[in-house]
This record gives C-alpha cells, sequence and structure tokens, in this order.
C-alpha cells in the first residue's frame, strides 16, 4: 500500500515538470547589435542543469525577455547574463570562442573595376582569435567604412596584418583576394 502511494506521489511530481516541459519554446533568438544573431537552445541547456528551470530563471534570467537587461561580452565576461556559467570552468568561457553562440560567414565585398574580395572566417579564425580583429579593425556586422587600396598599404583594415611581415602583403598580390 506504502508503495503504491509513493508511486503516485512521485507521478505527481513528476507531471507538472513534463507538462511544463512541453510549452517551452526550444529555440531562441537574440539580436545582437554587433555580432548579429546568437541562437539559444532551451533542450540544450536543461539537459546540461538537470531540467532545473530555476536555475536560470528567474536567478539569471527574468523568465519574461522583454524584463532582462541587455548585457554586453564584457558583463558576461565579468560573470553576468551567459557568463553566469559560461566562465570556462562550468562551461565553455564566453571568451573562448565566438562562433559557439555568434555564428561566422564568409563575406564578400563588392569592388567595382577591381573584382570581388572574399573574405573567410574560417581560413582567419583558424590562425588568429576573433578579438585579434573585432572590435579595434572591423565592428562586427555591416557598417563598416570603406578603406582604399592606398590606406590598407599603410596598415588599416586588412593592411594591419597583410603587410608582409605578418601575412603577405596588400600591395603585391591582388590577385590573391580579388576575383579577377
Amino acid at each position: 500500500m506504502k508503495l503504491r502511494w509513493f508511486a503516485v506521489a512521485l507521478l505527481l511530481a513528476a507531471l507538472p515538470a513534463t507538462l511544463q516541459a512541453r510549452w517551452i519554446q526550444d529555440k531562441v533568438i537574440y539580436e545582437t547589435k554587433a555580432a548579429g544573431k546568437v541562437e539559444f537552445s532551451h533542450y540544450n541547456h536543461l539537459e546540461a542543469v538537470g531540467k532545473n528551470c530555476p536555475s536560470c530563471h528567474n536567478s539569471i534570467f527574468h523568465i519574461v525577455a522583454e524584463k532582462n537587461p541587455t548585457f554586453t561580452m564584457a558583463d558576461m565576461e565579468k560573470g553576468k547574463s551567459c557568463g553566469a556559467c559560461h566562465n570556462g570552468t562550468r562551461a565553455f568561457g564566453v571568451k573562448e570562442d565566438c562562433s559557439s553562440c555568434h555564428p561566422t560567414r564568409d563575406v564578400t565585398f563588392k569592388v567595382p573595376d577591381a573584382g570581388d574580395v572574399l573574405f573567410s572566417h574560417d581560413v582567419h579564425t583558424g590562425m588568429f582569435g576573433c578579438s585579434d580583429c573585432h572590435p579595434h579593425l572591423f565592428v562586427p556586422g555591416p557598417g563598416n567604412k570603406r578603406v582604399t587600396m592606398g590606406r590598407m598599404e599603410k596598415g588599416s583594415s586588412c593592411g594591419a596584418c597583410h603587410d608582409g611581415g605578418s601575412a603577405f602583403t596588400v600591395k603585391d598580390n591582388c590577385d590573391t583576394c580579388h576575383q579577377m
């Protein structure tokens, strides 16, 4: 008889959590000004924290998304928002691999009369970290000012590394970047 009541009590305790999980939206998209869209998966995180919603809600994130303040990467590096867990100990750190959360893609720059330039994030992130270029050389996303080849040859933009020392020079290797 005690076993039956225990089973009923266990079922009643588990039922709300099971029903609650059905209404949770798995993918949540956060728009960031500097780095585009960030896709968050509730299901991946629920698996990691043992289906313990209160470990994040409402202590780190308010369940009503509009009530959450905006955090910068610097804030996260200090343990706020995602950085509360993504600190390099509990989960991968927010400074370690930008592309885990911020998608990268190849970028084509339209260059009239000189051939378009295809910039490969994969090639560059294989050798450098995101912070080597972002945000001091390039602001992530659209809106960067165009730079002339003359300014690049003097160290601006791509020319900061493509100077003939750190990487091939922009001055003598046009067809390496420009699709002619």
